[in-house]
């Protein structure tokens, strides 16, 4: 005995799949941007959030990201690095996974005193640490790796692509 499904109801469920499908893809996005322009802010793609740099009370303008985007490959990942200004909190993007999480500063490694070192995770396990030095060069900055036996990793460097996101 064979199903017969009529023709309205099979080219209804390819409509609502389309629409579906469109929903998330694209919609989803241009509404959030949407929201963000009409709340006075600006839409920023690569971490999917509405940063609303013009913050009435100047003392919470700290909890915004407006350092540079550091980015390179750490452990085979692509990763794009920013540093919240109060140096509390960071936010990654991963091989496309966003990661917000806290994060803590050490002054001095090895032989630099003045060295600024930043702490991801610091709560979390040693191996789960990523500890990276900030280190100016010529053209800007970049942060060089720690790995977990404490050296400097000069070959794994996250650098500064931009002061501000577009």
């Amino acid at each position: 005995m064979t199903v017969h499904m009529p023709k309205w109801l099979l080219i209804a469920l390819c409509i609502g799949t389309a629409c579906v499908g469109l929903y998330v893809s694209w919609a989803q996005e241009f509404i959030a941007i949407d929201r963000c322009l009409d709340d006075g802010g600006r839409y920023e793609a690569l971490w999917q959030t509405c940063n609303k740099t013009g913050a009435e009370n100047p003392r919470t303008n700290f909890t915004i990201y407006t350092g540079p985007v550091y980015s390179g490959v750490l452990d085979g990942q692509k990763i794009q690095l920013q540093i919240r200004d109060d140096a509390q909190t960071y936010r990654m993007v991963k091989d496309g996974l966003r990661i917000e999480g806290e994060m803590n500063t050490e002054k001095g490694f090895e032989h630099q005193g003045n060295a600024v070192v930043y702490v991801l995770n610091p709560w979390a396990e040693d191996p789960m640490q990523i500890r990276l030095l900030l280190s100016k060069t010529g053209s800007g900055q970049e942060l060089v790796w720690i790995g977990p036996d404490h050296r400097l990793q000069k070959d794994v460097t996250l650098r500064a692509e931009a002061t501000e996101l577009r």
